[in-house]
């Protein structure tokens, strides 16, 4: 039997299929496209007007032990083989965190057969002299603040400083990489109760940066860095088996599971720092307490935003014919009017109340879970919240 050049190739390309491996769609990609990326996306719009020690944020631990950084050679040994996430820092952002910790250590580089500086590296525990540099973690979270995408997002980015005092050359390597868009604290100071997103957007900027271990003595430094995070509260969980280890002895630590994310910020958590963060275990959509199912959906045109009776969110025409949610300025308590009508009269209906009496919206799952008791309270199931997009579809606000 003869084959002709055309059957050698078919051939030669069939082979190649099966012994290439599969190519899969960039998961990432796909959970931002999603229901949950798309919601959790909005969701961070919604409280950039109130302070940082009510917002529900998610984050990471020990960001740079990913996997995908894990590597061994023969000749600098092996680094990051107790991995804590499998996803890089910048997908890490991409599916939402905005809370990056990063371990930096002033310790044995190996960047030659003859040379072993000591250099700032990120490691976890006992450092590899193969370890990654701190500058290829900035570098990461440069790449993804400066997509246009995520030029009104704000992140924390903590050092846990073991930087042996080489606070110039940490200086030098952050704002190498962030330059004017850091927030600077201006002093020894944790980050102040009263600060917003709003606040640090205002000024232009998008990156606060915590580092422990107190006040620095450079001036750079200190002058850049908060010391704590003053009300903002933090949870987190260690999956390593250093960790593992550690919890024998001392009693146990649980891990964060998909209802741990729920109901701590349902309780008034600020910020879940989640070990192996991914798409597909169901803790990130466990975060988002405001929009139902598939929804915002504008279906025929519904732009005005009203809390189900199980206290999700769904869009909805704004003539249908609801009752308020009216939030006290003073107290910070809901009322739910006992009148009902179109999305427009929210404002003066719930200014017949007393002039601390404001058409409003919840901001974090606590503020939720107590409009959804006001509401059960008074025996309605639906309710208008002051949230809508009738100016720009898909641009929600608040009036």
């Amino acid at each position: 039997m003869k084959y002709t050049i055309k059957d050698i190739t078919l051939l030669l390309t069939f082979a190649l299929f099966l012994i290439s491996p599969p190519i899969w769609a960039d998961s990432v990609s796909d959970f931002q496209n999603s229901w949950a990326g798309t919601a959790l996306d909005l969701q961070r719009q919604i409280d950039n007007h109130t302070p940082m020690s009510e917002n529900n944020i998610l984050g990471t631990h020990n960001s740079y032990n990913s996997e995908v950084y894990r590597a061994c050679n023969f000749s600098v040994g092996c680094r990051y083989l107790d991995p804590q996430q499998e996803y890089s820092i910048k997908d890490q952002l991409r599916m939402g965190a905005r809370f990056i910790e990063l371990d930096v250590h002033w310790t044995t580089k190996m960047e030659s057969l003859f040379s072993y500086p000591k250099r700032l590296l990120l490691c976890h525990g006992l450092c590899s002299i193969n370890d990654k540099y701190a500058t290829e973690g900035f570098n990461e979270i440069k790449d993804w603040l400066n997509d246009t995408a995520n030029q009104d997002e704000v992140i924390i980015l903590y050092i846990e400083d073991h930087s042996d005092g080489r606070h110039q050359d940490l200086y030098d390597q952050i704002t190498g990489r962030f330059g004017d868009k850091i927030f600077y604290s201006g002093g020894c100071q944790s980050i102040p109760n009263t600060l917003t997103k709003n606040d640090v957007l205002a000024a232009g900027k998008q990156v606060i940066v915590w580092k422990d271990s107190g006040c620095s003595g450079n001036s750079d430094m200190k002058n850049m860095a908060f010391t704590g995070l003053g009300n903002i509260g933090r949870v987190w969980e260690d999956s390593t088996t250093i960790g593992t280890i550690g919890e024998i002895f001392s009693g146990g630590i649980e891990r964060i599971t998909a209802d741990d994310v729920r109901n701590g910020f349902a309780i008034g958590h600020n910020i879940i720092n989640l070990d192996n963060m991914n798409t597909t275990d169901g803790r990130i959509a466990a975060a988002i307490w405001s929009w139902d199912q598939n929804e915002p959906n504008n279906l025929n045109n519904e732009d005005c935003a009203m809390q189900w009776s199980n206290g999700r969110w769904n869009d909805a025409n704004c003539s249908n014919q609801y009752s308020f949610a009216c939030k006290n300025t003073a107290d910070s308590s809901w009322l739910v009017s006992a009148s009902t009508g179109p999305f427009s009269h929210g404002t003066g209906v719930c200014q017949t109340f007393g002039e601390d009496y404001l058409f409003s919206a919840p901001t974090n799952s606590q503020d939720n879970q107590a409009l959804k008791a006001a509401k059960e309270a008074t025996g309605y199931d639906r309710v208008w919240i002051n949230y809508q997009d009738m100016v720009t579809e898909g641009q929600w606000q608040h009036n």
